[in-house]
């Protein structure tokens, strides 16, 4: 039975380190990502206000809506 390949979801193509994400409803910048070969990977994360960092299982985290436009 062959093997499919997994692909990364759009959304995880779509950040980079420094973008704002959310998580857990809250807003963070990503700071790091683990290997591509780690089994359930995190996210790194630093709350911009605080400077508190954290771990985050990497499939919780989806960037964070584009600021709206000034008026």
């Amino acid at each position: 039975m062959p093997v499919k390949a997994r692909r990364a979801a759009p959304r995880l193509a779509a950040m980079n380190i420094g973008d704002l994400v959310t998580w857990n409803g809250r807003t963070w910048v990503l700071r790091g990502l683990e290997p591509m070969s780690v089994p359930a990977r995190h996210a790194h994360l630093e709350d911009e206000a605080t400077g508190e960092r954290v771990r985050a299982p990497l499939a919780e985290v989806v960037p964070a809506a584009p600021p709206a436009p000034a008026a």
